[in-house]
């Protein structure tokens, strides 16, 4: 199907997973049926526990702390009556949704704010899981969907950062709905889902602002589905929803910096850390770095109420002097760009930043953290699997998925890359895909009876 057919594609039989592949009997089924149980109930009790050590403190034992301070601290400032700011400052350094969350947490639960906030991201993990079981099972039936669920459930960075008090948790709800309103769309072209589309993307952006970018994808989707006036109508629908979602959020930018920021002040401290410090990790004698070439310590010596605050000035001239800062490094290093590049991207597929970045973190942790790794790597070659099993279907719809990995990395590859940042956009495509790959393994990859496609009137 050429990206300009007038026509779209949906899976006629995909509840009929045995259908696709006949080796899987309902002896196969069964026998799989029970260790399935076997491992949804163990990944439920792993993400218990993690949410169960993670406890109240600001710091989980298996990890570094991250961004939680700054989240945090931002949270009292709104809940104490100092707006969202740092030493009366305004700031758009942070989506707004995550420290609103946090701080009527605190509203409620006060000093055992942080511990409810992570029971509430272990509901959020399932949540996702059964959002990726469902999009799988749209995908291949009802086996792959069972696969993908166990595969969610016990994906390293999912189940990790489900414990960490940072907005990658809801985040990737909203990424994993995405993909599921996605391949709905894709069967079913219809309004209601771009609607939805527009929903999960407005609401996503104003969690983690990156997230905006999915809009991308959804008019790719909108463009191969549809055809002559409904691409627009369609395109035109998916946009003003998702706006209409944020506007409060860029009228606000508007009014408090005086038209010179609409959506956020994060871009510049992250093109700066892109081509100096590039996983954003605070490693020995990063600090010195970027003070050296800007001064202040982006974002450190923003996101605090002391008063050294105010003397740096207010957040859209500091945005605009770490562009210049990162422009004019990036200009220095010319040729050595390429293999910035290079281990960029390994940190962000690969996961190489959790094998040789480790330091800071007792052994056991550099341990867990290796692990992880491995276990990441069987699931990245389990996805690739899935997605040409998809492509064997659909064309179309691998296409999506391939662009919308394409696109994350594109996007990312100016600024920060880490296996932590790739979680949100990545892990619930991978845990569907993988799914899609366990069931091809485990019930074969007969040509036979494949999903039989039907044409729909774009």
């Amino acid at each position: 199907m050429s990206p300009s057919s007038s026509t779209s594609l949906a899976f006629e039989n995909a509840g009929e997973f045995s259908a696709q592949f006949p080796e899987a009997g309902s002896k196969v089924k069964s026998r799989y049926d029970w260790l399935l149980m076997a491992l949804a109930i163990t990944g439920v009790l792993l993400r218990l526990a993690v949410a169960i050590l993670a406890g109240n403190g600001m710091r989980t034992p298996w990890g570094g702390g991250g961004d939680t301070a700054a989240y945090v601290l931002l949270a009292q400032n709104i809940l104490s009556g100092k707006g969202y700011a740092y030493a009366g400052m305004p700031t758009a350094l942070r989506a707004p949704g995550y420290p609103l969350l946090l701080a009527a947490f605190f509203k409620m639960f006060g000093a055992h704010a942080l511990a409810a906030m992570r029971w509430l991201q272990f509901f959020e993990g399932i949540v996702v899981a059964l959002l990726c079981a469902a999009a799988a099972k749209k995908l291949f039936g009802e086996q792959a969907g069972k696969w993908a669920l166990a595969v969610a459930l016990f994906y390293p960075t999912l189940v990790q950062m489900n414990g960490e008090v940072l907005s990658e948790a809801p985040a990737t709800v909203f990424t994993a709905l995405f993909v599921y309103l996605l391949v709905s769309y894709w069967r079913d072209p219809r309004a209601r889902w771009l609607v939805l589309l527009g929903c999960a993307i407005g609401v996503g952006a104003l969690v983690r602002f990156n997230l905006a970018a999915l809009g991308l994808i959804a008019l790719v989707a909108v463009f191969r589905c549809a055809s002559g006036w409904k691409r627009w109508t369609g395109a035109a629908i998916v946009f003003v929803v998702s706006v209409l979602i944020v506007s409060p959020w860029m009228i606000r930018n508007f009014v408090v910096f005086h038209g010179q920021v609409l959506f956020s002040t994060e871009s510049g401290p992250d093109a700066l850390h892109g081509v100096l410090t590039p996983q954003g990790r605070a490693l020995p004698g990063d600090s010195e770095m970027l003070r050296a070439a800007v001064g202040w310590v982006p974002p450190v010596d923003v996101e605090t109420n002391d008063a050294s605050r105010l003397k740096l000035g207010p957040e859209p001239a500091l945005d605009k002097q770490c562009w210049r800062a990162a422009i004019a490094i990036a200009e220095y290093k010319e040729w050595r760009l390429f293999p910035l590049a290079l281990r960029k991207i390994s940190d962000f597929w690969l996961s190489t930043d959790q094998l040789f970045w480790t330091g800071s973190f007792p052994v056991w942790g550099r341990i867990l953290r290796a692990g992880g790794v491995l276990v990441y790597w069987a699931l990245l070659g389990l996805a690739v699997l899935g997605w040409l099993r998809v492509r064997s279907s659909s064309e179309g719809m691998a296409q999506i998925f391939l662009l919308y990995a394409l696109l994350v990395t594109a996007m990312h590859l100016p600024f920060v890359m880490s296996t932590r940042l790739r979680m949100p956009f990545m892990s619930p495509l991978m845990a569907i895909l993988a799914g899609c790959g366990v069931a091809t393994v485990v019930y074969g990859n007969s040509r036979k009876n494949r999903p039989v496609l039907r044409t729909t009137a774009g």
